[in-house]
């Protein structure tokens, strides 16, 4: 009888001992298998934050391609009012030209009094009407009628706008403040430049750094490097 019981206890011993060898393999089987699937995890975080930034910079990429695409768009629409406008006056007149010019040509530093639909944002004073019609970055004649003479139908000539649809709030440039502007698609102003010479006269797009790259240019192109964008005028 002792000898059965040694024999069954040795027994009961050696199956407790395979039992707590299989828990502890598996034990490390599960550890082994826990760490291997963080590693994965791990390695597809990096991969996706990798793809994300290849997105983000993709996706700047377009941006940029949609403004310039914009700008250039915006740049040829003005161009073709500034010269239906040119055309509708009868004697190729700009604005800030001939009948339209913004300085009394019989008083020096006097407006012009045949622009009578002056608009109250060009203030009160001579010398702060002339800034405000002259300031290359204001486009107000084409928005409105300057002189009030309308269009003649038998003619065909006078003012014949808006040439275009006025979208942009009141802007400020170079010190003049409360601008009829036209923003370009980095809300910059759009300028009219040199409209007195026919090789030079041209629009300006500014660009992402908004600074003239050409500020003193021998013809309407752009000379050298820079993020404007640059359309003669009258060639």
């Amino acid at each position: 009888m002792r000898c059965l019981l040694f024999v069954f206890s040795g027994m009961l011993r050696s199956v407790a001992w395979r039992d707590v060898a299989a828990v502890r393999s598996k034990t490390v089987k599960i550890r082994s298998q826990a760490g291997f699937t963080l590693l994965e995890l791990l390695a597809v975080i990096a991969l996706m934050a990798v793809v994300a930034g290849m997105a983000v910079l993709a996706y700047e990429g377009v941006q940029d391609q949609g403004r310039q695409d914009a700008t250039r768009f915006e740049i040829a629409e003005i161009r073709n009012a500034l010269l239906q406008f040119r055309r509708d006056s009868g004697s190729n007149d700009l604005p800030g030209q001939g009948v339209y010019v913004c300085e009394d040509p019989a008083n020096a530093g006097k407006i012009n009094p045949d622009l009578v639909n002056l608009p109250s944002e060009a203030g009160t004073t001579d010398a702060a009407k002339l800034a405000w019609c002259e300031s290359p970055a204001n486009f107000w004649m084409l928005f409105a009628d300057p002189s009030g003479n309308g269009w003649n139908p038998d003619t065909h000539r006078g003012w014949n706008g808006p040439y275009l649809q006025r979208k942009s709030a009141l802007m400020s440039y170079a010190g003049v403040d409360n601008l009829w502007v036209i923003t370009d698609a980095y809300q910059a102003n759009y300028l009219m430049l040199d409209l007195d010479d026919a090789d030079k006269a041209r629009l300006v797009s500014l660009g992402p750094d908004k600074t003239d790259d050409n500020p003193t240019p021998g013809t309407c192109q752009l000379a050298g490097g820079g993020d404007d964008t640059v359309l003669c005028l009258l060639r």
